[in-house]
């Protein structure tokens, strides 16, 4: 009775307490512990987060479906909002904070708008940080001599057809038979 749709499936495996017997929705408030739309952190010494067990997609889709049914939105659990960082033209403590406590951070737009000082190996340098990749680096040189090479690319192909025409004129036998 379960699998007829997202939304049901969903609440037996998350909150079956929302389920009578008969397979009907009771709206009950969620009642896990652990939400699975926002990421969590598997301990609270681990560095790195696992992601939500449900994607924001899938998240829309089950909201989607339980107003369908008319099921009031607190049997889902609450959803995961990111909060943004302040823009850089109003920048908090903190984030200054973060930005001088590194010495390496590279030359870029960010710390211009802050009008932080550049510091580490980039710190007199103009135009770009880093290197880029090989074809970047290379790019302008490519194209230089593509357009150097289709400059002349007409004269070279009726060169060819006119070589190409006299040997073939050349290979012809004197002779008629």
């Amino acid at each position: 009775m379960a699998r007829r749709t997202p939304l049901f499936s969903f609440l037996a495996r998350e909150n079956p307490t929302s389920l009578s017997s008969s397979g009907e929705i009771i709206p009950v408030r969620f009642s896990s512990l652990n939400n699975p739309f926002a990421p969590s952190k598997s301990s609270p010494s681990a560095k790195s987060w696992t992601a939500p067990k449900y994607s924001i997609r899938r998240q829309k889709e089950l909201r989607k479906e339980a107003e369908m049914y008319g099921l009031p939105q607190e049997i889902l659990p609450p959803p995961f909002i990111k909060t943004s960082l302040p823009s850089p033209s109003n920048p908090t403590n903190e984030q200054q904070r973060l930005l001088k406590g590194s010495r390496h951070v590279p030359e870029t737009r960010i710390l211009d708008q802050l009008a932080m000082e550049k510091a580490g190996p980039y710190s007199g340098r103009k135009g770009a940080a880093f290197k880029g990749k090989i074809w970047e680096r290379k790019k302008e040189q490519r194209l230089a001599d593509l357009k150097r090479l289709l400059e002349g690319a007409d004269a070279k192909a009726q060169a060819w057809k006119k070589a190409n025409a006299d040997s073939r004129v050349k290979a012809k036998p004197a002779l008629p038979f």
